[in-house]
């Protein structure tokens, strides 16, 4: 229902690149380049400035980018309402989450819940900047997704689980064999930090206890952090759910105090959402009694 040439603004915006942009979209590269022109003359501005480093917008494409993207999201939900009140279980759903969500639940929550509404088209969005991602729910961008309680945007929540925070510990660590992970030595050993900004649930650890890490490495890669533990460079604190199916060498610790974040699935409101946004918070749940066994 979406306007293609709409459509074809986003996604090059999104992707930087008119070749990957109509990959994604199915079109040929010169169709796509036909749609960015069309969409040009008839506004009268440029949108995109090309060069070999790729296509990005230019300051009038940035100022209409976000009116086009909530056009193409109200034109969404008229579909999917128009859907609902023909009681055709079709439409397009946009999930948003982290990646040890990603990794870790939605494909088994997908395959059950495409089972149940085959007709309904999904997207998937990884994103680990806890900020982008409820505003992309607060925005209508995605549909629905899952966040770190509590919210800073005003949208409603839907709590699922409490994630265990973790000490993961190199094999030779002092502590190796200590039932806990010690609250007086969070500040002891060498800590090995993310650079993350969004990575709150990991420093609020450390504030509630009234102690600073001991900071020796800031890396901006989650893995790049698991291998370094696992060399013996430092500890680190990791939410439980991300360590699932990891396979480096390394121990995990539970802190003497236990400390967790909250899971929770996320809608912008539910009298503005969709059935299939509504249906998928269903099947998350009942999943989640069935893999994870709780709430």
């Amino acid at each position: 229902m979406n306007n293609p040439k709409y459509n074809a603004f986003l996604k090059v915006a999104e992707m930087g690149s008119i070749k990957h942009a109509a990959d994604l979209l199915g079109y040929t590269q010169t169709g796509m380049s036909y749609l960015i022109n069309t969409l040009e003359e008839e506004l009268d501005i440029k949108l995109f400035v090309r060069n070999y480093g790729g296509t990005v917008l230019t300051a009038e494409g940035k100022e209409l980018l976000p009116f086009i993207k909530g056009i193409c999201n109200m034109e969404n939900r008229l579909y999917n309402k128009v859907n609902e009140l023909k009681n055709l279980d079709s439409g397009r759903l946009t999930i948003g989450a982290p990646a040890s969500v990603h990794i870790n639940w939605l494909p088994g929550m997908i395959k059950m819940y495409s089972a149940l509404h085959p007709g309904i088209d999904i997207e998937i969005k990884c994103c680990d900047d806890a900020n982008l991602l409820e505003e992309m729910i607060y925005d209508g961008d995605i549909d629905c997704g899952f966040i770190i309680m509590p919210p800073k945007k005003k949208i409603e929540t839907v709590e699922l689980i409490d994630d265990p925070m973790v000490a993961i510990l190199p094999m030779n660590h002092p502590l190796a064999k200590a039932t806990f992970f010690p609250i007086d030595d969070l500040d002891k050993y060498p800590y090995i930090d993310t650079t993350v900004s969004t990575d709150f649930e990991v420093h609020a650890v450390f504030a509630s206890h009234g102690k600073k890490a001991n900071v020796t490495y800031r890396l901006d890669n989650e893995f790049s952090i698991l291998s370094m533990v696992s060399q013996g460079f430092g500890f680190s604190l990791y939410p439980e759910l991300l360590l699932k199916n990891v396979s480096f060498p390394f121990i995990k610790k539970r802190l003497e105090i236990p400390a967790f974040r909250t899971i929770a699935f996320a809608i912008r409101s539910k009298a503005t959402s969709s059935t299939a946004a509504l249906n998928f918070l269903d099947t998350a749940q009942i999943w989640l009694r069935l893999n994870e066994g709780r709430r």
